[in-house]
């Protein structure tokens, strides 16, 4: 079964991409990856968006998203292969410090904090990002709000 996922592009003033750093827990393998998660079967994807980034940031009052992309993955974590269709929105967000306030029980022992990213760096890390190609996809974003 392919699960939704909303993923979020949350962009603050210098352009800079939040990104959530995590180890897996079978493979110890550590990726950066951005915020998002599973739309419920009543949420809108805007809806599904707030209340992520509430959770997995504590950031309230989430501005309406922009779709830019759709993507299907199917990925390995924890020993589990999942299939996902991805929408993807981009918010304009101020700066800030993220502070989770309501993660599950399973991300509480795969967290590892947060970045916000430049798409340069993105591009020349080593760490591992997902999607691999995500530096290269911010610097193709329309500019602007």
């Amino acid at each position: 079964m392919v699960r939704l996922a909303v993923k979020l592009l949350l962009l603050d003033e210098e352009d800079r991409v939040l990104l959530i750093h995590a180890k897996d827990p079978k493979t110890l393998a550590e990726c950066w990856y951005p915020v998002g998660g599973g739309v419920e079967a009543d949420e809108s994807l805007q809806a599904a968006a707030a209340r992520e980034a509430y959770e997995e940031t504590g950031l309230r009052d989430l501005p309406t998203g922009i779709h830019v992309w759709t993507r299907d993955h199917t990925y390995e974590f924890n020993g589990e292969t999942v299939d996902v269709h991805e929408e993807w929105l981009l918010h304009r967000v101020a700066h800030f410090t993220p502070a989770p306030a309501q993660l599950s029980e399973y991300e509480t022992t795969t967290i590892l904090g947060f970045r916000w990213w430049t798409a340069l760096e993105l591009i020349e890390t080593i760490d591992t990002v997902f999607p691999p190609q995500l530096g290269k996809l911010l610097t193709d974003l329309p500019t602007g709000d």
